[in-house]
């Protein structure tokens, strides 16, 4: 009987130990391995008024340098992107892209969306981006250009 008991008894400890290694080793480990996790930036960063290279085969000249465009704020998801006004060539169609803020406060398009492309990148301030022509009347256009 005295053996029983012991038997019993060093199970309960041997229970007592398990449950504690595996409650703690199991602990959420919040240094992620001494990496700092990047974090997505906001869309305010590409707002401004850039200055470049406009590209369009429906314009009577292809090329613009020096060419204005003006990106806006529409909301948190949303910039739109106008070309500076009284200019040869401002008939090209303003687009609005639905953007996300990505890693080091660049900024891009939603992959998918019908308007084109746009592209911000931080680190030198530029902008490159492309428009899709959605209407019959729309013009599209390829823009490269840094941030005034």
């Amino acid at each position: 009987m005295k053996k029983v008991n012991t038997k019993i008894a060093f199970l309960g400890i041997l229970s007592v130990l398990t449950f504690g290694i595996i409650a703690t080793s199991c602990s959420k480990n919040d240094d992620n391995g001494g990496y700092e996790q990047p974090t997505k930036g906001t869309i305010d960063a590409a707002v401004g008024t850039y200055k470049g290279k406009l590209r369009s085969s429906h314009l009577d000249q292809y090329e613009y340098f020096d060419a204005v465009v003006i990106v806006t704020k529409v909301d948190d998801q949303h910039l739109k992107v106008t070309p500076k006004s009284g200019e040869a060539y401002s008939s090209v169609t303003p687009k609005t892209f639905k953007v996300e803020g990505g890693y080091n406060n660049d900024i891009q398009s939603v992959y998918g969306i019908l308007e084109g492309y746009l592209w911000y990148t931080a680190d030198v301030k530029t902008l490159e981006m492309a428009t899709n022509q959605q209407a019959e009347t729309d013009i599209n256009f390829l823009f490269d250009g840094v941030k005034q």
